[in-house]
C-alpha cells in the first residue's frame, strides 16, 4: 500500500478500489447488503419537526438502554397503537434477555414472522441460550439456521445433551474450513480429539481448503496433527506455494501423488499470474506423471490462457485460440479472446470468435456492436448498418456509440410516472407504515432493512408503486433498485433522479466540470445514498477513499476530511469534483480517461494507455483489463449522456467526448516513473 504522499507530487494516492459498485441493479445490492446495513444502533435524535410519537419512541429508546423499567412500561403503554412498537419491544428483549420471559421471546417471534424483526430476535436468542449453556432450549427451539455459528453451537448442545453421534457428525463437517475456528466453533475441535474422531483425511481436506484461501499459517498450524513425513510433505507446499516456480523441476519422491497433484495445480495457476509460458510448460510436461485428468489439463490450460490474457501476454490469443479450438471454450475465454482482437483491431479474429459464442452471448449488445464494427472494417457495411440501426433504437452506451455511427439522433425512450395512491399502499403494508416513521426519525439502517424485507413480498404489479413512494420519501437508492427489480428501465424520473442539485452546480462551476459528469459518477457510485460505505473503505456520494479526499481537500483547501465529513453530501460533492477536475487536467480533457482513473487509479490508467499507437476509444475501454473498470466506464459515460439530457434538454455525443486514446508521451512517462520512485522511496 502506497504511504501518505508529498503534496507536490503529481498524482494523488492510490483510488483504485476492487469492488463492486455501490449499487448497480437490484441483484448486486442484495450481494452488498450486509456491507451496507453493518451495525444495528441507531442514534437517538430530538427534534421540534418530530410527533409526539415519534419522540416518545426516541425517548424510549434512551429507556430501554439504560434499563429504567418504569420508564419502559409507561412508554410501551403509550406507543402500543404506534407503527414502531414492535422495536420498542425487539430492543427491550435483545438487551434484556436475562429479565425477559421466554414466553415474550417467542411470541415475540411468531408474531413478527413477516418482518426480519422476528428472525432477528430469534438468532440473537439462540446465541444468548447457547452463551449461557441453556442447552435444552437450544435443542428445543432451533430450526436449521445458515449462520455457521449458530450450527456449532447446535452441536455442542447436542453433546452436552447425550446426542454425542449426531454431534460428532456434524463437528466433523463444520470443523473442516479453510479458516481458523470461531469462538463458537473452537470447541467443536476438542469434542474430536476426545472422541478420536478427528482423522488424516480430514486434517489434509482442511490442509488443502486453508491453502486454497491462502491461509498459510493455518496449514503449518494443521500440520502438526500429522507425522513427520506428512508434515515434510506440507512444508514442502508451502516452499511451493511461496516460490511457485519451483514446480519447473520434479517434485520430491516422498511426496504422496494425491498431494503431489494439488501442490502441482495450485502452483500452476500460480505461477501462470507471473510466468504464463513457464506454467504452460510445467503443465505440459508433468500433467501425465501427476495424473492429471483430461478435465484438469483443460481447466489449467485455461487458466493459464486467462492469466496471460490479463497481461496483454504477446502469446494470450494464441493460448486462447488453442484453449476455445479443442471445444472447451467458456463465455470467459471466449470473452478474452474477442477483447484481445479487437484491441489489435484483427477483425477477422473477431467475428470468428463472436461466432464461437453460444446465441445467449452473441445477443449481448457488446458483442452485436462489436460484430458491427468488425463488418464494416471488412467492408460489410450493409450487413453493419443493419445491425447499428437496431442498437440505435435502445437506450445504452453501445445504442449511442451505434448512433453516432449513423449520424442519428439517441434515443431516450422515457415513461411517464404514473400517479399512484400512496396512502393505500401504505395502509395495505405495515412495513411501509414502519418505514415511513424510521425516515422521520432517521433511523435510515433500519428502514433499508424494512425495504428489503418487504421487496419480496410484494405483488409484481406493486414493485413500481413501491419504487415511486420510495423516491418521494427521497430514498433514491431504494427507488432505482426497487425500479430495476420491476423491470421499469424507461422510468428515468426515478431511475435517474437529480437531488443535490445547488451544490453539484456550485461545485461543478468552481472545479470547472460538467455537472451532468457528478451526476453520472453518484449514480454509479452509490446511486444517491449519502451514507454509504464500501468494503474497501470508499465513502458518500462520490464514494471518495479517504486518502484521495485528504489530498485534494488539502489542494483545495478543505481540512476535515474525515469520515463524519465525507458522508455530508455538500462536503462529498465538493470534494469529488474537484478530484474529477484533477484527473480531467491530468489527462488533457479526456473524459474516459478520467473517468477510467477515477475507479482504478491514475497508475492503473497510465499502465494500460497504448505502447506504440493510439487507439479508438471504443477499442481502448473495451480493451481494459479490469471488468469493474470496463463497465465503469461504459456506465458512467452513458449516464452522463443521460443526465445531460435530462438537465439540458440537449446532449453531448459520445463521439465528442470519446477521443483516441494515444501513448504516454516520452517525458510523461519518465516523470510517472520518477514519481513512482519517490513513492516507493516513501514506504
Amino acid at each position: 500500500m502506497i504511504m501518505k504522499p508529498d503534496t507536490t507530487l503529481a498524482q494523488p494516492p492510490y483510488h483504485f478500489r476492487v469492488r463492486l459498485p455501490a449499487v448497480l441493479g437490484f441483484f448486486v445490492f442484495l450481494l452488498q447488503l450486509p456491507a451496507l446495513l453493518l451495525g444495528f444502533s441507531q442514534p437517538a435524535l430530538a427534534s421540534d419537526n418530530l410527533s409526539t410519537e415519534q419522540q416518545a419512541f426516541l425517548d424510549a429508546y434512551q429507556a430501554i438502554k439504560i434499563n429504567d423499567r418504569k420508564a419502559i412500561a409507561k412508554y410501551k403503554a403509550q406507543l402500543r397503537h404506534y407503527p414502531l412498537y414492535p422495536y420498542v419491544l425487539y430492543h427491550d428483549y435483545r438487551l434484556h434477555f436475562d429479565h425477559t420471559p421466554k414466553s415474550l421471546v417467542l411470541k415475540f417471534i411468531k408474531d413478527n414472522s413477516d418482518n426480519y424483526l422476528g428472525d432477528r430476535l430469534y438468532t440473537k436468542w439462540l446465541s444468548y441460550l447457547a452463551e449461557n449453556r441453556q442447552w435444552s432450549q437450544y435443542l428445543k427451539h432451533y430450526k436449521p439456521q445458515q449462520d455457521r455459528d449458530l450450527q456449532c453451537y447446535f452441536a455442542q448442545a447436542q453433546a452436552n445433551r447425550e446426542q454425542l453421534e449426531p454431534a460428532l457428525n456434524s463437528a466433523q463437517k463444520l470443523w473442516q474450513t479453510g479458516r481458523e475456528l470461531s469462538k463458537a466453533c473452537a470447541p467443536l475441535d476438542g469434542l474430536l480429539r476426545k472422541h478420536k474422531r478427528l482423522t488424516g483425511p480430514m486434517i489434509w481436506n482442511r490442509i488443502h481448503l486453508a491453502m486454497q484461501k491462502r491461509r498459510t499459517q493455518l496449514a503449518s498450524k494443521l500440520s502438526k496433527d500429522l507425522s513427520r513425513k506428512e508434515r515434510n510433505m506440507v512444508k514442502h507446499w508451502l516452499e511451493v506455494f511461496k516460490n511457485p516456480e519451483l514446480i519447473q523441476k520434479p517434485l520430491p519422491k516422498e511426496i504422496s501423488a494425491v498431494v503431489k497433484k494439488q501442490i502441482f495445480m495450485q502452483a500452476v495457476k500460480r505461477l501462470a499470474n507471473s510466468e504464463p509460458n513457464q506454467a504452460l510448460k510445467s503443465l505440459e510436461r508433468f500433467h501425465n506423471q501427476y495424473g492429471l485428468s483430461e478435465k484438469q489439463y483443460q481447466s489449467l490450460q485455461q487458466s493459464i490462457a486467462l492469466r496471460s490474457a490479463y497481461r496483454y501476454d504477446p502469446k494470450a490469443s494464441e493460448y486462447l485460440q488453442e484453449v476455445n479450438g479443442k471445444g472447451a471454450a467458456t463465455e470467459t475465454s471466449l470473452r478474452w479472446q474477442a477483447q484481445i482482437a479487437l484491441k489489435n483491431s484483427n477483425w477477422r479474429l473477431l467475428l470468428d470468435t463472436i461466432e464461437l459464442m453460444d446465441h445467449e452471448q452473441q445477443s449481448e449488445k457488446q458483442w452485436q456492436y462489436w460484430k458491427a464494427r468488425a463488418l464494416a472494417a471488412s467492408g460489410q457495411e450493409k450487413q453493419a448498418n443493419a445491425i447499428y440501426r437496431r442498437l440505435s433504437k435502445q437506450r445504452n452506451f453501445y445504442a449511442f456509440l451505434s448512433a453516432d455511427v449513423l449520424k442519428t439522433a439517441y434515443q431516450f425512450n422515457p415513461d411517464p410516472v404514473k400517479p399512484i395512491d400512496s396512502k393505500a399502499l401504505i395502509k395495505k403494508y405495515p412495513q411501509l407504515q414502519r418505514m415511513q416513521e424510521l425516515l422521520a426519525i432517521d433511523w435510515t439502517v433500519s428502514a433499508k432493512r424494512e425495504w428489503y424485507s418487504l421487496l419480496d413480498r410484494l405483488e409484481p404489479t406493486e414493485l413500481h408503486a413501491v419504487a415511486i413512494l420510495t423516491d418521494q420519501w427521497n430514498q433514491h437508492a431504494m427507488a432505482i433498485t426497487t425500479a430495476a427489480k420491476a423491470q421499469k428501465w424507461n422510468d428515468l424520473a426515478i431511475r435517474f433522479p437529480t437531488p443535490h442539485k445547488a451544490p453539484i452546480m456550485q461545485s461543478s462551476e468552481k472545479h470547472n466540470v460538467d455537472p451532468a459528469w457528478v451526476y453520472g459518477v453518484i449514480r454509479r457510485e452509490s446511486a444517491f445514498s449519502e451514507d454509504i460505505r464500501s468494503s474497501a473503505g470508499a465513502i458518500g456520494l462520490m464514494q471518495l477513499m479517504p486518502k484521495t479526499a485528504k489530498y485534494i481537500g488539502r489542494k483545495i483547501g478543505i481540512k476535515r476530511t474525515n469520515y463524519s465529513e465525507l458522508i455530508k453530501p455538500e462536503s462529498n460533492i465538493e470534494l469529488g469534483s474537484a478530484y474529477l477536475s484533477y484527473l480531467y487536467k491530468k489527462y488533457d480533457d479526456n473524459k474516459v480517461l478520467a473517468t477510467a482513473a477515477y475507479n482504478a487509479g491514475p497508475q492503473r490508467v497510465d499502465s494500460w494507455l497504448p505502447k506504440e499507437h493510439p487507439l479508438p476509444a471504443d477499442q481502448w475501454i473495451d480493451s481494459i483489463p479490469f471488468s469493474e473498470t470496463r463497465a465503469y466506464v461504459k456506465a458512467v459515460l452513458e449516464y452522463t449522456t443521460i443526465f445531460k439530457s435530462l438537465l439540458n434538454k440537449k446532449y453531448d455525443r459520445l463521439e465528442n467526448v470519446m477521443p483516441l486514446i494515444s501513448p504516454m508521451k516520452t517525458d510523461e512517462a519518465d516523470n510517472e516513473n520518477n514519481e513512482s520512485r519517490k513513492t516507493r522511496k516513501s514506504r
